[in-house]
């Protein structure tokens, strides 16, 4: 049975890429809840890579902001083409989250609503991927669905159902290893991407911006020195 990854890989990626082109050429920068969070708590990278970085508007900004190295990860061949184009100074390389094709780690690394969209059977390979690309002491972006449980939903673009979009606050699997920190979140409603106090479970989105240090938060302890 074909793979998520595989689907997004050998054609939906690029049909993600025209649909949504036309928005993406109107992005407006100060609504963009990624860059809030950074510019709200002073995040200014050397180096930032953005995973699912579709034709890297968004890093396009943060290297004009910062001057930072800024490198896209996509799968979309026609996202790369149209970025290469129109953001000479973004480094944009083909790649899956499982897989991504680089060494060096950055200061700041972006996943925006990237997560629900990978097989199951290659998420924590992804959260790896991500982690393996941070630097200690680094700043993690993580922008999906935030439902206050985990949701199952076809994917609606694709009729046959072979494909679902999975929903749960994948900024709990960073916090989870002890390894991360919280120090942002801002939720909004999915289709107006604004603050809003009541809107649904289905259209709750979360933006976390999270700080890895892998040993700095740990506290010392006395507790059976004598036998570690």
């Amino acid at each position: 049975m074909e793979t998520q990854d595989n689907i997004f890989a050998r054609s939906e990626g690029d049909r993600w890429f025209e649909r949504n082109a036309g928005a993406l050429q109107r992005f407006n920068p100060a609504e963009d809840t990624p860059l809030k969070l950074m510019q709200f708590y002073g995040v200014n990278p050397r180096s930032v890579l953005e995973i699912g970085a579709a034709n890297g508007f968004r890093l396009a900004e943060i290297q004009r902001r910062s001057g930072a190295r800024a490198v896209g990860v996509e799968l979309s061949h026609q996202a790369i083409a149209d970025g290469r184009a129109r953001f000479p100074l973004v480094t944009l390389v083909r790649g899956a989250a499982n897989s991504v094709p680089l060494r060096e780690a950055f200061d700041v690394v972006i996943v925006n609503f990237v997560f629900h969209w990978i097989d199951r059977a290659h998420l924590l390979r992804s959260v790896a991927e991500t982690d393996r690309l941070l630097r200690d002491g680094g700043f993690l972006v993580i922008g999906d669905f935030y439902p206050s449980n985990h949701l199952q939903v076809p994917y609606h673009h694709l009729k046959t159902g072979s494909v679902l979009t999975f929903k749960q606050n994948y900024a709990e699997v960073f916090l989870s290893s002890g390894l991360y920190h919280p120090v942002g979140l801002m939720t909004a409603h999915h289709a107006s991407k604004k603050p809003d106090p009541e809107v649904t479970e289905d259209e709750r989105i979360g933006t976390w911006l999270l700080r890895k240090e892998l040993q700095r938060h740990y506290v010392n302890s006395e507790i059976n020195r004598n036998h570690g």
